[in-house]
C-alpha cells in the first residue's frame, strides 16, 4: 500500500475543527468555500452517529475536495472522519496526477491495478483505528456495488456499515453564492451553443450539421464534458425521449428541438429550445405555446416555502388545460449542480415532482423542464430554464428568450 502526503497548511473550519489542505492555486472555488462544505458534511456525519464516511460518488468527492477525473470508473474512495484528516484512496494512475492538479487533498493512498480495492480501504481504516467502528457508506451510489458492500462487510467484520447515502447530498442541495455563479457561467455557455444551433437550422440541413455547429460554439465558449450528451432531433423523431442526432434532413415546414447542457468545473447549466422552419403542423405549434405558458407558470410559483409537489401540479395543470396532460409525463424540474455521467442533473437530491413534499429553499438551483413527448404523434417540445430560488421568487440564469424560434 503506497501512501503519499503533500505539504499542506492547517486551516480552521467554521466549527473550529482543523483541516490540512494542500496549497493549490488552480482550485475553482475559494478555500473558505471548501472549508464550509467540509464542515457541513462533518457535522452531518456526527449527527448520523457514525465515525467515518466512505464517499464513493464522484460528484460528492468533487464537491468536497475539487478532485475530478473522467476515470472515476476506476476505484475511488474518500474517507472523511470528525477525528481524522481526509484521505483519498484510488487507482494510482488516476489519483497520482489528478489529486494535486484539481484538489486540496494532501493525503492519498494508491491502489495498483492488481490489488483488491476493498482490502486497501480496510488497511487504511485499520491504520486509523476505524476498522471496528460505525462506518457510513453510500448504498444509493451508482458505484457502490452489492459486491463491494458484501466484500467490505466480510473484511470489516467488526465494524457496522450504516447507510448514509444522503449525507453529502443534503449538503449539496443548497448552493453557495460561489456555486450559483459557476452554474450561471455554465448556463451562459449553453446560451451561446444553442444560439449557434438555432442559426444552423435550415431546410436541407441535417441534424448532424446542426449538432456540429452547436458543439463548435459549445467548445469554443469553454464547455467541458457533461453527464449526458446534448439532444438534437427534428420532425417525427422529436417524440423520442432523450434522442440524439441521427442524420435526418430538416425539411420545409418542419421543426428541430434541442436540449443541451454545459459544464464548468463540473457544474451544470442547461437549456431546451425549439425552432420552427416555415409552418409546422398546428399541433406542434400549440404544444410549443403550451410549454412556454407552463414555464411562465412554473417561474411564477417558485419561491422559498413553496411545496415541490404543489408547484409540479400547477405546471402539469397547464398541459391538462391545453389537451396535453397525457403527454406531460415527467417532473417539472430537477436539481442541478455537480454532474458526471450518467446524468447532468442531480434530481436524486431533490426534484419538483409529484410526491415531493419538501419545501423550496433559497439558493436551490433547478432545470425547470415543462415539456411533453408525444411519440405516437411524432412530436415533442419543451421550453426550459436553469433557475435559482431567490429570497422572494426565482432568477433565470439563462439569457436566451423563452420562445419558439421561427425560420
Amino acid at each position: 500500500m503506497e501512501k503519499v502526503t503533500f505539504e499542506s497548511k492547517c486551516y480552521t473550519a467554521p466549527s473550529g475543527a482543523t483541516l490540512n489542505m494542500a496549497e493549490n492555486t488552480k482550485l475553482p472555488f475559494s478555500v473558505s468555500e471548501y472549508l464550509r462544505r467540509y464542515d457541513g458534511v462533518i457535522q452531518r456525519i456526527t449527527d448520523a452517529g457514525v465515525d467515518a464516511l466512505l464517499v464513493r460518488s464522484p460528484e460528492n468527492i468533487t464537491y468536497l475536495t475539487g478532485y475530478e477525473t473522467p476515470g472515476y470508473y476506476g476505484y475511488h474512495c474518500l474517507v472523511i472522519s470528525p477525528r481524522e484528516q481526509p484521505v483519498i484512496i484510488g487507482r494510482k494512475v488516476e489519483v497520482i496526477s489528478n489529486a494535486p492538479e484539481f484538489s486540496w487533498l494532501s493525503d492519498m493512498v494508491f491502489i495498483e491495478d492488481h490489488e483488491m480495492p476493498e482490502e486497501v480501504v480496510a488497511n487504511v481504516l485499520d491504520e486509523r483505528d476505524l476498522a471496528n467502528k460505525r462506518l457510513g457508506v453510500e448504498k444509493a451510489g451508482f458505484f457502490f456495488t452489492v459486491r463491494e458492500y458484501e466484500t467490505l462487510s466480510g473484511i470489516l467484520s467488526e465494524s457496522t456499515l450504516v447507510d448514509c447515502s444522503s449525507i453529502v447530498e443534503s449538503a449539496r442541495m443548497i448552493k453557495s453564492e460561489e456555486e450559483v455563479e459557476m452554474i450561471r457561467q455554465a448556463a451562459h455557455i449553453a446560451d451561446k451553443a444553442i444560439q449557434a444551433g438555432i442559426e444552423a437550422v435550415e431546410p436541407g440541413v441535417t441534424e448532424d450539421q446542426v449538432a456540429g455547429a452547436l458543439h463548435k460554439a459549445w467548445c469554443e465558449a469553454g464547455a467541458e464534458y457533461t453527464g449526458l450528451p446534448n439532444f438534437i432531433v427534428s420532425g417525427p423523431r422529436a417524440g423520442i425521449c432523450h434522442a440524439t442526432w441521427r442524420g435526418r434532413k430538416i425539411e420545409k415546414n418542419d421543426f428541430c428541438i434541442m436540449e443541451i447542457a454545459a459544464s464548468k468545473n463540473r457544474y451544470c447549466g442547461a437549456l431546451f429550445r425549439g425552432v420552427a422552419v416555415g409552418e409546422p403542423h398546428r399541433d406542434f405549434l400549440k404544444l410549443a405555446d403550451t410549454t412556454i405558458e407552463a414555464l411562465e407558470v412554473g417561474l411564477g410559483e417558485i419561491r422559498p416555502g413553496a411545496i415541490c409537489e404543489e408547484v409540479d401540479a400547477k405546471v402539469h395543470s397547464v398541459f391538462e388545460q391545453n389537451g396535453f396532460g397525457y403527454e406531460h409525463k415527467s417532473r417539472a424540474a430537477y436539481s442541478v449542480g455537480v454532474n458526471y455521467p450518467p446524468d447532468w442533473g442531480e434530481g436524486q437530491i431533490i426534484s419538483i415532482r409529484k410526491g415531493e413534499k419538501r419545501a423550496l429553499q433559497q439558493n436551490m438551483c433547478f432545470h425547470l423542464v415543462p415539456g411533453a413527448m408525444a411519440y405516437s404523434q411524432e412530436m415533442g417540445m419543451c421550453t426550459s430554464a436553469t433557475i435559482r430560488v431567490t429570497a422572494d421568487g426565482c432568477e433565470v440564469l439563462n439569457e436566451t428568450p423563452a420562445k419558439l424560434f421561427r425560420k
